[in-house]
């Protein structure tokens, strides 16, 4: 897995910090999106999960993919932040006009997740069931 990392630093590289609100589990989240980075060609580098219900993940993929990751991300649940909806078009913009360039350059991605949950609002029965987003 390594061995792709290493050969593609040579080449040109995204790094991408995004964040992101989840509505349920954010450590249940990250297992989700291991399976599905992994099933799309990326490569998982780091995971964290954090008291709080907040969690982390590193992984890295083939710029040529960045359109499915990025309809990975959606369909895993995550509320991205603006910037981090801003970064991932200019990235599939980028690269859907220069594509066959710069396809097997890497994309490394630091995703940090926190829970949109506050406290029991989002609870079975709860009059209020509305997801509190800070």
């Amino acid at each position: 897995m390594h061995e792709f990392a290493e050969q593609n630093r040579t080449l040109r590289s995204w790094d991408l910090n995004l964040t992101a609100l989840c509505a349920d589990d954010a450590p249940r989240t990250v297992r989700f999106l291991t399976g599905a980075v992994m099933a799309c060609g990326g490569y998982v580098l780091s995971r964290r999960f954090d008291p709080g219900q907040t969690a982390a993940m590193e992984f890295e993929f083939a710029r040529a993919s960045c359109v499915e990751m990025y309809s990975v991300l959606i369909a895993a649940g995550l509320q991205l932040s603006a910037e981090s909806h801003r970064s991932l078009a200019t990235l599939c913009q980028c690269t859907r006009e220069t594509l066959e360039a710069t396809a097997g350059d890497p994309v490394r991605v630091d995703l940090n997740i926190r829970c949109a949950r506050s406290g029991s609002s989002c609870e079975p029965g709860n009059s209020n069931d509305r997801f509190r987003i800070a």
